[in-house]
């Protein structure tokens, strides 16, 4: 049953053309560089954003999605690891959709990293140490 699973991922990733692999990367990193920057050019700010949606630990918290996002933005960028990437990115969705809202950015961003999850990123990566694990 785990082989068939792995023969449809690899189907379905061969049907994929690179060039959208890559745009979605792309799409991923225009919406996360921004707000992942303003985390830390407008800490307070974003404490206060954080506390007023009663997150948890705001001054912590902003600090681990700013560091997540922008870790996620230089792997996506450069095709280096971006499924570790896509993975770490979609728990940080789910909370601001829980907590702030459910908006499009926030949908395109978890649709997005969970394409990239399933499929990688594409032939135009540096580094794709995951692919190896999945077939």
């Amino acid at each position: 049953m785990g082989e068939v699973r792995v023969n449809t991922l690899q189907s379905l990733h061969q049907l994929t053309p690179n060039w959208l692999l890559t745009g979605l990367r792309l799409v991923l990193i225009a919406l996360i560089a921004k707000p992942a920057l303003s985390k830390f050019v407008t800490y307070s700010d974003s404490v206060a954003f954080f506390d007023a949606y009663g997150i948890p630990f705001p001054a912590v918290m902003v600090i681990v999605a700013g560091i997540i996002e922008l870790a996620a933005v230089v792997m996506l960028l450069f095709g280096i690891g971006g499924r570790l990437a896509a993975l770490a990115l979609i728990p940080v969705m789910i909370v601001a959709i829980l907590y702030v809202a459910l908006d499009w950015k926030n949908i395109v961003v978890l649709v997005g990293s969970s394409v990239i999850l399933v499929l990688g990123t594409g032939s135009y990566s540096l580094w794709q140490p995951t692919d190896r694990l999945l077939g």
